[in-house]
């Protein structure tokens, strides 16, 4: 009994055995299986961030490039309207006998006596050192501002182009670099490791590069008709990319979507051109009010960035006194007064980039051709500047300000005055003093003027007299150059990244065929194919675009990066495209992007793509760098270059432009095929 009780217990024993034999097993598959999974997940989301964080870093790059470039213009053009200022400074001693010696009150004679010297002989006599000093810097000046802005406009148009010609080479770039960056994230203990860029990677790459640029292109409409009909996204990552930035995803209304893939609540371009009125004539070209608004943006810039010497430049010899703010309270009105008075010889002047509204070789085209202009008056009377501020003081309330500025007042009789203009074309410049302004504008003093002190009432008398002369334009031999290049075409933030300070999403999709995911059931694994351990992993059968992943036997992933305005710690900057302040970060995929991954918003349709043929997609992408990068810059250079240099620039330009297109070219083939 004891014998067979004994039998029994290894008979129960064995089964045990077995079970646990079998459960171990098939844990050890299990975690076989999960550890290959998990092993070939991170190893293909990895080499997606590092893909798409590498694109993000080209153009973040291409940016700072930008920056660098932009602020080389302002100050070329700045230094152009040192040389105009220089020239209308000048003259403006130069010419006093000119002035004094046709003067009326000055003809008066202060002596009876022979040879009855009158008020003028007396001014010139007393002005000699100013006219001595004027007239030298005018004869060193003037061949300077025949040749210089000529040259420093051309190296500017140069620099407008090579922006355009490194936006495209930054793209060729982006189509490149992602492969060999996946390439490297291969198994180092396995040749036959697979891991491939999706062509989905391109059409999110040629996507970005539309909204970049030229974001009109894609209508909104179609963007949401698009979101609206899609289907929520699968889950494609369980959080934020790592050193990503989490976004609120809890409004999934086709315009919050469209607003977070887009940076914007519609379709505007990050890299815009800021003279785009030499754009092909297309549907979707720039309008002549965006040519206007990229001219007005450029002078502003210009003007707010001179020195004391282009924006006020006064040297006057008074002598004065001034009565500081004197408080008034009445009742429920509080008035400062205040006020300060100069006798003497006012000296002012100013230079501005203005354009004339009045321009006859401008007429028929409706856009404004800025130049220089530069003005200087010398005038000797008195001013009398009043400060005064007046409030409303109301309980409860508080104070209001109803006024807070200066008036001026002031006479004088001229000494002097004279003004140049660096224009594109003759018929460009302004002619008579009222365009240039008049001295009642002077009245109300601001500190943001075009010619700085030059309109106040002191000099009224002289501008008045400049137009007996005359010095306000007509004498165009005297006053006036011509030839100058204008604005260049170069690149500035968009408005509405300009508040964000983001770039569009950058997207790269990463896949790994099955066959090379090393489960139980791949042959060259464990091949574990049938049975109670047999495993069966299929890829994706839900797509409808899966082509643009290859197939749907692919472990697959999509990441996503940005560029994004990181001053240095302490500075205080608004994002803008003049500081190389520009860096690269990985983002979660935007839901827009989890739609065309999960084949629920066609690209294809959205882009306008009727074939992924590479030659077909290749002329279409070109026709667009053509028509809305490449040409606005390259045609603009070849058109205002000088003449004398344009036989010898013009190959060199367009075999620039070639050899770019043909490196963009090849790229892109290569990578659709």
């Amino acid at each position: 009994m004891i014998q067979g009780s004994r039998q029994r217990q290894r008979g129960q024993a064995m089964v045990f055995g077995l079970l646990f034999i079998g459960i171990t097993l098939i844990a050890l598959i299990v975690m076989f299986n999960q550890g290959v999974l998990t092993r070939d997940r991170v190893q293909v989301e990895n080499a997606a961030d590092a893909a798409v964080y590498s694109q993000a870093k080209l153009f973040a790059r291409h940016q700072n490039l930008i920056a660098y470039t932009n602020r080389a213009i302002i100050a070329n053009e700045l230094s152009i309207g040192q040389v105009v200022a220089l020239m209308s400074w000048s003259k403006r001693y130069a010419n006093i006998p000119r002035w004094v010696n046709s003067f009326p009150a000055y003809q008066i004679p202060v002596a009876l006596i022979p040879p009855k010297p009158m008020i003028s002989d007396i001014l010139s006599s007393v002005t000699l050192p100013y006219q001595i000093l004027g007239q030298v810097v005018r004869t060193v000046s003037a061949p300077v501002v025949t040749i210089y802005p000529t040259v420093v406009s051309s190296f500017n148009l140069i620099m407008g182009f090579f922006q355009k010609a490194f936006a495209l080479a930054t793209f060729e770039a982006q189509v490149s670099v992602p492969k060999a960056v996946v390439e490297q994230h291969r198994m180092a203990h396995r040749s036959d490791d697979e891991l491939e860029v999706a062509t989905l990677s391109q059409l999110f790459l040629i996507q970005n590069f539309i909204l970049t640029y030229f974001a009109d292109y894609l209508p909104l409409d179609a963007l949401l008709d698009a979101v609206a009909g899609a289907e929520p996204p699968p889950n494609s990552s369980p959080g934020p990319a790592p050193g990503g930035q989490a976004y609120e995803e809890s409004d999934s209304t086709p315009a919050s979507v469209i607003n977070d893939f887009l940076g914007a609540d519609v379709p505007s371009s990050m890299l815009v051109n800021n003279a785009p009125e030499v754009h092909g004539q297309k549907t979707n070209a720039p309008s002549t009010i965006d040519s206007r608004n990229a001219g007005r943006e450029f002078a502003a810039l210009i003007n707010s960035n001179r020195n004391d010497w282009l924006a006020a430049r006064n040297f006057d010899a008074t002598v004065g006194f001034g009565v500081p703010e004197i408080p008034i309270y009445l009742g429920f009105i509080n008035i400062k007064l205040g006020f300060n008075f100069e006798v003497g010889v006012f000296n002012n002047g100013g230079t501005a980039y203005v354009y004339n509204p009045l321009s006859i070789a401008n007429a028929s085209k409706g856009i404004p051709t800025y130049g220089w202009a530069s003005l200087d008056y010398s005038s000797m009377g008195f001013k009398l500047d009043v400060t005064l501020a007046i409030e409303l003081c109301l309980p409860l309330v508080g104070c209001v300000s109803i006024f807070d500025g200066a008036l001026g007042f002031g006479f004088g009789l001229p000494l002097g005055g004279a003004t140049h203009q660096l224009v594109t074309k003759a018929g460009d410049q302004f002619l008579f003093a009222p365009q240039w302004g008049n001295p009642a504008q002077g009245m109300l003093l601001k500190e943001n003027t075009p010619y700085g002190d030059a309109m106040h009432p002191v000099h009224a008398v002289t501008w008045a007299w400049g137009n007996v002369l005359p010095v306000h334009g007509i004498n165009t031999a005297e006053d006036v150059n011509v030839g100058y290049s204008g604005s260049p075409s170069f690149f500035t933030l968009g408005a509405d990244h300009a508040e964000t300070g983001r770039s569009k999403e950058f997207t790269i999709a990463v896949a790994k065929p099955l066959s090379s995911v090393r489960t139980s059931d791949n042959p060259k694994s464990l091949n574990i194919t049938q049975g109670k351990f047999g495993l069966d992993t299929h890829g994706v059968d839900d797509n409808p675009l899966v082509f643009l992943w290859g197939d749907g036997e692919r472990m697959m992933t999509v990441s996503s990066a940005e560029t994004y305005f990181a001053p240095p710690s302490g500075r205080d900057e608004s994002p803008n495209q003049y500081s190389p302040f520009w860096d690269a970060r990985l983002r979660e995929p935007s839901k827009f992007v989890q739609f065309v991954a999960a084949g629920q918003i066609d690209i294809q349709q959205i882009l306008g793509l009727n074939s992924l043929n590479p030659s077909y997609v290749v002329g279409f992408l070109m026709d667009l760098a053509l028509d809305y990068v490449i040409k606005p810059g390259r045609d603009r250079l070849l058109t205002k270059l000088p003449p004398l240099i344009q036989p010898v620039a013009k190959p060199a330009i367009e075999g620039v432009t070639d050899t770019v297109l043909d490196k963009m070219t090849d790229s892109v083939k290569g990578a659709l095929e």
